[in-house]
This record gives C-alpha cells, sequence and structure tokens, in this order.
C-alpha cells in the first residue's frame, strides 16, 4: 500500500530521499557554524533601513552562507557518489532505471568483469576529485572574499 499514491520503495525516488538522509548532515555541519558566527546586528541594520524579510535574507543571510552552502551540497554530492549501504536496500537494483555505481561494481566483480569494474570505478574515483576540488576552490574564494571585505571594513573604521 502507497499513502497519497506516492510509491518511494525500488524507485528513483527512494534513492534521492535515502541520499538526501545520508548527505543533510554535511551540510548542516557546513553551514551551522556560519549562522552561529553571523552578527544579530546585520539583519538588524538591514530592518532599520527598511529591508523587509525577504530582502533580508536575500541580501544579507544568503551571501555570507552560500560558500559554505555549496561546499556541504559538494561534500553531500562526493559522498552520494559512492553510497552504498542506505542505496542498496531501497533501490532494488532494477536495470537502466534504479542501479547504483557501487552495486554495479560488485556485480561486475562477481561476473569477473575486473575491467568494467576498474573503469566505472575510475570514473567515480574522477568524478569524486573534481567535487573534491570544487570544494577547495569555493573555500579559496570564500578566504579571500572574507579577507578582502576584512580589510575593506578596517579602511572604513581608519576613515
Amino acid at each position: 500500500m502507497q499513502p497519497f499514491g506516492i510509491k518511494a520503495a525500488y524507485s528513483r525516488l527512494g534513492v534521492v530521499i535515502a541520499l538526501t538522509f545520508t548527505g543533510l548532515p554535511f551540510v548542516v555541519r557546513t553551514v551551522q557554524p556560519v549562522l552561529e558566527d553571523l552578527d544579530k546586528e546585520m539583519e538588524e541594520a538591514a530592518a532599520s533601513l527598511g529591508a523587509d524579510r525577504w530582502q533580508t535574507i536575500t541580501r544579507v543571510l544568503l551571501p555570507a552562507i552560500l560558500p559554505a552552502a555549496l561546499t556541504g551540497v559538494t561534500m553531500a554530492f562526493a559522498r552520494a557518489v559512492g553510497e552504498y549501504g542506505s542505496v542498496v536496500f531501497i533501490s532494488g537494483n532494477m536495470p537502466m532505471r534504479t542501479e547504483i555505481t557501487p552495486l554495479l561494481i560488485i556485480t561486475k566483480l562477481e561476473q569477473y568483469d575486473y575491467a568494467g569494474a576498474t573503469a566505472i570505478a575510475v570514473v567515480m574515483l574522477v568524478v569524486s576529485f573534481v567535487m573534491l576540488l570544487a570544494i577547495n576552490l569555493v573555500q579559496a574564494w570564500s578566504g579571500r572574499r572574507i579577507k578582502s571585505s576584512g580589510a575593506s571594513d578596517r579602511a572604513l573604521g581608519e576613515a
């Protein structure tokens, strides 16, 4: 029986749900410290200058948390590329519908197709490497942005 007619088991929706629940902690871990360090005075200043709540969110909060959120999403995606445990039970491994790459590697190894398993593993390795490179680039960009805004804040304070 499927409540509301939504089928999650043995479907792509189930895979997305499983990967969301396993990847969400990565996003929370990266965004939470940024939100905790964010000055409440910035929100109050935006409100006192006439910004409504939506403008405060889009112009004050989102720019501050965007690098951390992108880092968290990238780490969650890199983890999802190689996820096996949570997805194997819900995917059903239906050919061309809900197959996952770790299960394809295991299938290739069971068939003694070591070249095929290696090819899939190399593609997964490259994708994960690109994701980690993207994380490092976002962090470097964020670090430069924070340093430059700190320098401009000091220059304004001296004036």
